[in-house]
């Protein structure tokens, strides 16, 4: 399994941002977290499992996915079954917890048997997957440290 983002410093600011970043009004220490999920950071991922890519180079909101892949690992423990939906688009990735296992299938169809990897692997993933997201950019931009919905996002991964 592979989760991966490819930075890209051209899209960290949304277009509705744009003006008031450049005359210095965004305080990505304070801004929303419905805000960030949807209006920044929007970068390349790749979400490959088993081969089939469920995710491949589509531009996504960085910490949008990365909140939605931190919830699957709850929902995964608690009721066995997630979804890793998106607003932009009907798609949607299903994700169960099969013994040790954990299966994917998809809105637009996935090969039979339906792609997996362990448990472990998927939660290591995900966990990295958010530890690398909020490293790079909470590096390129310091203030989003003291953001409220990072440190939700921390708590997501156990860093």
């Amino acid at each position: 399994m592979k989760i991966n983002f490819t930075p890209d410093s051209s899209s960290d600011i949304g277009s509705g941002f744009e003006k008031a970043w450049q005359a210095g009004r965004v305080d990505l220490a304070t801004i929303s977290a419905t805000d960030l999920r949807y209006a920044f950071f929007e970068y390349p991922v790749d979400f490959v499992v088993d081969g089939h890519a469920f995710l491949s180079r589509g531009q996504m909101p960085l910490i949008d996915i990365m909140f939605t892949l931190g919830h699957s690992l709850e929902r995964l423990r608690f009721a066995g079954a997630a979804e890793v939906d998106f607003t932009e688009s009907t798609y949607v990735i299903r994700i169960r917890h099969v013994g040790d296992q954990v299966q994917f299938t998809s809105s637009r169809g996935v090969p039979t048997p339906h792609p997996s990897c362990s448990f472990d692997s998927y939660v290591s993933g995900v966990r990295s997957f958010i530890t690398d997201g909020v490293e790079y950019v909470e590096l390129h931009h310091p203030a989003l440290a003291r953001n409220p919905a990072m440190k939700a996002l921390r708590e997501l991964a156990n860093i």
